[in-house]
């Protein structure tokens, strides 16, 4: 099992679980216990997997937080770096047929909530399966996962940024 897949797990089935229904736990992790906080996921993700951790790979796993907006605050989960994808060459039935798919790995997840009210959104930066891009996109507390359109370059700033603008409406 390689990183780009347990990278998945986390960014689109264990962390938005948290992010809905224990998201105290993450703030938690993320504030008293910041250089564990991710390594924290990645273990979840290994044991989700029923995988032996690499010891190496869980400090890949990194948190970050801080204001976003007036009201907004926000955690980011840095990912390890995945490999390139650009499937704009490989015909559509061929990517249809394919006995493994290659896994779109997120290179962000961010949490951010609202302080008064304490309303969360959750939404991820994947890679794109053409060109060689990004995704935004969001995970609902039903599980939903709605692709939000193209993203920007995979950084925090940006990643921040576009965050920024759905806080806004924009």
């Amino acid at each position: 099992m390689d990183l780009p897949q347990l990278s998945y797990d986390v960014a689109y089935f264990i962390l938005p679980h948290y992010a809905y229904n224990d998201f105290s736990k993450v703030v938690d992790l993320c504030m008293e216990t910041p250089n564990a906080a991710g390594p924290f996921f990645y273990l979840m993700a290994c044991q989700f997997r029923d995988l032996e951790p690499v010891i190496e790979d869980a400090p890949k796993f990194r948190w970050s937080h801080g204001p976003l907006e007036d009201d907004w605050d926000y955690f980011v989960l840095q990912y390890p770096v995945p490999p390139p994808i650009d499937m704009s060459d490989v015909a559509l039935d061929e990517m249809l047929n394919a006995s493994s798919p290659p896994v779109l790995a997120p290179h962000f997840s961010g949490i951010i909530c609202h302080r008064e009210s304490g309303e969360v959104k959750y939404f991820v930066l994947g890679q794109a399966p053409l060109g060689g891009g990004t995704t935004f996109r969001s995970v609902l507390a039903n599980g939903n996962n709605c692709n939000l359109g193209p993203g920007p370059e995979p950084n925090t700033d940006a990643f921040l940024d576009v965050m920024r603008d759905r806080v806004r409406g924009e």
